[in-house]
């Protein structure tokens, strides 16, 4: 058998450079950041300068007076969508210690795609109601308010340093394979017109898979998971300048509410998960007598032999490796011609 004679004399440790099959490969991207505050809404009205504008009420009926309704805000960004990744990464096994180094990989999480994610703000507050105009908000229910539509457009996903992973033979040509990956995840959305950077968040990606020596060369199938998530709480209390709010009013609908909201940040956090399997075949080599690495031997090989001609210790030209371009070399690209 012509694979079982290649792995007889494959030495302990080989280096295998993989390419990430994107037909065959498919990962979804749950990400969520946050920022959490606590403040109020207080109504636009003032005796002098804006009489007509709105007055709040704490609770549903009764009172008086244009009094501040305690509120939690909370605004967000939230991506979620599948695409087929591209990327690379090497695997270098050592089979006499079970054993095999993952390095170097980079992955293209949209390849050549984007997908949407959104800008929002939950809203909760204690009942209240207002004047000018007149309008009840029941409290005690979340409310979501869409900010705006953004899309992701860049999400890279690099290994941060080697690891040793579980190697282990589990058939003639076939070896189990996993390990726990550090990377960073590094994304970019378009809010506007204008880039938005997300990150870069740093993960720990769990791999598990086979990979498998063919007649076509190494081939892997891996499954990958990642879950991460933290929240922070921010010092100080100090309050962020007051801005305005237009409110649509709840009972009765159709007009709006204006009110200024003062808010102090307490939290930020984020929670990320990316799930889902890849495959990468072994990246051809370049035979030697492909001297200008165009994919083909053909004359243009042969005129770049000729071109160096002599002394050449290193070089492309000098496709049998003995310091020397000479007719040797020609003969190396005649014996792999190829149209």
């Amino acid at each position: 058998m012509v694979i079982l004679e290649a792995l007889l004399v494959m030495p302990v440790m080989i280096g295998i450079d993989l390419r990430i099959q994107p037909d065959q490969s498919s990962l979804t991207l749950d990400f969520e950041t946050s920022i959490l505050n606590s403040g109020n809404l207080t109504g636009d009205h003032d005796p002098v300068n804006n009489p007509d504008g709105t007055i709040t009420i704490p609770g549903l009926w009764g009172g008086s007076g244009n009094q501040e309704i305690p509120i939690t805000f909370e605004s967000g960004t939230r991506i979620n969508g599948s695409s087929n990744p591209t990327g690379s990464f090497s695997v270098e096994p050592f089979d006499n210690q079970n054993l095999a180094i993952i390095q170097n990989l980079s992955m293209d999480f949209l390849g050549n795609t984007n997908i949407p994610a959104s800008l929002t703000i939950t809203l909760q507050y204690e009942s209240f109601h207002t004047e000018n105009p007149t309008s009840i908000y029941p409290g005690g229910v979340p409310i979501e308010l869409p900010l705006a539509e953004v899309t992701l457009d860049s999400c890279i996903v690099e290994q941060t340093s080697s690891i040793a992973a579980s190697w282990e033979q589990i058939s003639e040509n076939t070896f189990s394979l996993s390990g726990a990956l550090p990377v960073q995840l590094t994304m970019e959305a378009t809010y506007q017109a204008q880039p938005l950077p997300l990150g870069p968040v740093p993960a720990v990606l769990l791999i598990n898979g086979d990979l498998e020596y063919t007649s076509n060369g190494a081939s892997i199938q891996l499954s990958l998971s990642t879950s991460e998530g933290e929240t922070v709480d921010l010092p100080g209390d100090d309050p962020l300048p007051s801005f305005p709010l237009s409110l649509p009013t709840l009972a009765p609908p159709g007009n709006v509410a204006n009110v200024l909201m003062s808010l102090i940040p307490e939290s930020t956090s984020f929670a990320m998960s990316l799930n889902g399997s890849i495959t990468a075949d072994a990246e051809p080599e370049t035979p030697p007598c492909d001297v200008n690495d165009d994919g083909l031997v053909d004359a243009n090989d042969v005129l770049a032999v000729l071109a160096a001609w002599g002394p050449c210790a290193g070089c492309d030209s000098d496709t049998n490796a003995d310091g020397t371009v000479d007719v040797n070399d020609i003969l190396v690209v005649l014996d792999c011609w190829s149209d």
